[in-house]
């Protein structure tokens, strides 16, 4: 994908700062659909490079914890209260869930005399709260959906107003590294004009990353911070 540029200055709406928090309280099951669709495979990707996998499959320990927490609303409430990233939260949240799980399979085996009680113990005690891989796979992942949706939003947007031109120069140039004067011609784009067209291009993608962020709620203090890191991780 090549390095994102996220560092144009723009300004969103603080109101779409508080869009999750508003939809968990107006309409929780659209909530649940935002958070499940967003947060599926970064938390996979955090199971895959923690030792949870010694579990579970990733994303059947991910779609366990979803069923039993986000269907109580007041689990979400607690994190809107937590002063958290979403995906933080939901990463412990999902350490705890699996490791209760296991707990709980363990006294089941126990009862049953079908299984090795110590060797689920020591799978479950080494399971810690935070790893230093599997945040970053955490991380990682959860920065290249809101790259990819923010792309996917400029282009769709560009091509409606006949500018795919646009697009297609930012492309060449960024992610494919192709130099102004011969991007801009296989384009039909005036060289005097690739500059320009490309610092549009970039600052609506950091609009839209604006947004996205938000809508997950990042608070709007945060925002250029989480930009900053996003664009480190994606280097």
């Amino acid at each position: 994908m090549g390095r994102v540029p996220v560092s144009a200055a723009a300004e969103f709406p603080t109101t779409s700062a508080t869009w999750l928090t508003q939809q968990l309280e107006r309409d929780p099951p659209a909530a649940r659909a935002h958070i499940m669709q967003r947060y599926f495979e970064p938390l996979c990707a955090y199971a895959r490079a923690s030792v949870l996998r010694a579990l579970g499959e990733p994303a059947e320990l991910v779609n366990a914890f979803f069923s039993a927490r986000l269907s109580d609303d007041a689990y979400l409430a607690r994190w809107a209260e937590s002063g958290l990233p979403l995906r933080r939260w939901l990463a412990n949240g999902l350490v705890i869930h699996a490791r209760n799980d296991a707990l709980a399979r363990r006294r089941r085996e126990e009862r049953a005399s079908s299984a090795d009680p110590e060797s689920l113990e020591r799978r479950i005690a080494q399971v810690p709260s935070s790893e230093t891989d599997a945040l970053l796979a955490l991380e990682r992942s959860w920065a290249v959906r809101c790259v990819t949706e923010a792309h996917e939003r400029v282009r769709v947007s560009l091509q409606a107003e006949g500018r795919a031109a646009w697009w297609e120069l930012f492309r060449l140039h960024t992610v494919q590294g192709m130099p102004y004067a011969q991007a801009s011609s296989v384009v039909g784009v005036s060289l005097a004009n690739a500059s320009s067209v490309h610092r549009q291009v970039v600052a609506r993608l950091h609009d839209a990353l604006h947004e996205i962020l938000a809508r997950d709620g990042v608070a709007p203090e945060d925002l250029d911070r989480e930009l900053a890191a996003m664009q480190d991780l994606l280097r």
